[in-house]
Formats: structure tokens, sequence, C-alpha cells
């Protein structure tokens, strides 16, 4: 059945405020596979417990994700509600209360993930649209996250070769999903920074089209607004600001004798592109990581 012209319209301004890199035919395949949702006050939208079979994009109203012993958490405008769940695979955590009427558009898991992993663009733009929730987060609760100051045992700074590459990476939290078949294919395209203490990895302005992983020593992250950051052995460099295109707002330095990883973002994404496990790795890394802040915040 075809949507009326209104409802498609709305449809359509949703997923560009999510997804504003999302391809307009990829927009029209997206739109065909959501439903109409309405919340009464206090109805639940799902149970804790329940399968992740769909999450919903909330757009009106305000909803809460509960669960004893925990604080809620409000969600409210263009929200993604139950999608963390979907990425880790888990039941609910979370029961989802309408505190208002709300009215919200649903889709499956499984179609969701069909989407990201037959269009390159589209999982580009799920990626930046978690990583840009958890960025506003890590920045917001800066002052809170834990430093680290002492260069930790790592891989002593020489070249590495393509099997030191690898393991590396393999110690990269942001990866320990991806499986080996994609971090051999990312080592294969990884260039090797060795850095002194003091030296610049790259200054704030910078074109942020690269990934970059430490394999030994610490970096400094430093934000234009004055925030600091440390990143040691296994760390992406600015977290989840490498996935929403707010790497140009930073400088990082080495603080100790490091060695760095630089990952071409399109390489990586080329690689998202071959290997599934790749792309829902990096979602689940981002959603675990969401998760844990919003319970901090």
């Amino acid at each position: 059945m075809s949507l009326p012209d209104a409802e498609r319209v709305k449809r359509e301004l949703l997923l560009r405020s999510l997804f504003p890199t999302m391809p307009a035919a990829a927009q029209i395949r997206f739109i065909e596979l959501l439903d109409d949702v309405e919340l009464a006050t206090g109805e639940l939208a799902f149970a804790q417990g329940d399968a992740p079979d769909y999450f919903l994009f909330l757009t009106e109203g305000r909803v809460a994700l509960e669960t004893d012993g925990l604080k809620p958490l409000e969600l409210s405008g263009f929200s993604v509600v139950g999608v963390v769940d979907a990425i880790l695979e888990r039941p609910r955590q979370r029961a989802c209360r309408a505190l208002v009427p709300s009215k919200a558009l649903r889709i499956r898991s499984a179609d969701w993930f069909d989407l990201l992993e037959d269009n390159a663009e589209i999982a580009r733009a799920g990626l930046k649209n978690l990583a840009t929730q958890l960025h506003e987060l890590w920045r917001r609760l800066s002052d809170r996250l834990p430093r680290r100051s002492e260069p930790p045992a790592g891989i002593v700074p020489s070249t590495l070769e393509q099997y030191d590459r690898i393991l590396a990476l393999r110690q990269a939290s942001f990866l320990r999903r991806a499986g080996m078949q994609a971090i051999a294919s990312l080592a294969a395209v990884a260039e090797t920074l060795i850095l002194k203490a003091s030296q610049q990895l790259f200054e704030a302005g910078n074109d942020g089209d690269r990934l970059y992983v430490v394999a030994s020593g610490v970096i400094e992250l430093t934000h234009t607004s004055g925030q600091h950051f440390l990143h040691d052995a296994g760390d992406l460099v600015g977290g989840p600001a490498s996935f929403c295109n707010a790497l140009p707002g930073y400088a990082a330095r080495a603080t100790t004798d490091s060695i760095v990883l630089c990952i071409p973002e399109q390489d990586f994404y080329d690689q998202a592109e071959e290997h599934g496990r790749l792309l829902r790795g990096i979602l689940a890394y981002l959603a675990s990581e969401l998760e844990v802040l919003q319970g901090l915040a």
C-alpha cells in the first residue's frame, strides 16, 4: 500500500535529520520498511526481557527506558529507541514506557541490518548517527572519564611488519568483534607512524579522513575548547569523533615515544563493505560505549 504524500514527507524529513548522507534511493527503500506506532501515556513500547526484533524512531512525545535499580533514561525529539539491544543481539535490558502520548516509526532489526550491509552509504550514515550520540556524551562527561598517564607495556617502537600490525589492531577495543579477516585486511592498508615524545600526530583543523589506532605509548587528544583525553595502546584516537566527522575539532600529540597505525577512512569503509563482521563490530563498540556513558549521565 502506497503512503499518503504527507506521511511520506514526514518520514523523509525524519530520515534526513537522522541520516543526512543517506542516498535518495536508499531513503525510498527505508521508508517502505517503517510502520507507525502510537503510544498512550504509560503504555509500553517493549518490555524488559523481550527479544530485540525491532527498534523505534521517536517522532513525537517522550519515552523512558526503565529497569529496577537504575535511573530511567528519558528520550524525546528524533531519538532512536531500542537499537543498542538489537546491535548487541541480547534481550531488552530496559523496558520502554511512554511518559506522554507519543508517536514513533518502527523498523524490524533484521531489515535494518540488511540495509546496512547492502549499501555502504547507509552503513556510514548509521555509524555516524550512533557515533554522534556517543561523542556528545563523551565530551559532556569528559571530566568524569578515566585519565591515564603512565605508558603501558606494549610493542617496542620500531617499524611494524604486517604481523605486528595485526597484533596491534587485535588489541583495539573498537575492533574486538570485527573478526580476523577484517583485521588482517585493515592491517594491510595501515601505515605505521613512529612518534617521539611531544611530536604532533595531527593539528586541529585536520581533514578528519583517517583513523588512528595507538599501538604503543600514550597520545594526548586536545579539543579546541581545551578538553583533554589520553589514549594508550588499543585506543582509537578521538574515539567516537572518528566516526562522526568531529576529529577536525581536535589536535593530538605523543606524550611518550609512541607508535600509531593510520588507516585512511575510505579504506576502512571499503573493508567494512567487504566484511560484514567489521561493520557490526563497530556498531557494537559504539552501542556498548554509549550505554556505559548513558549510565553516567
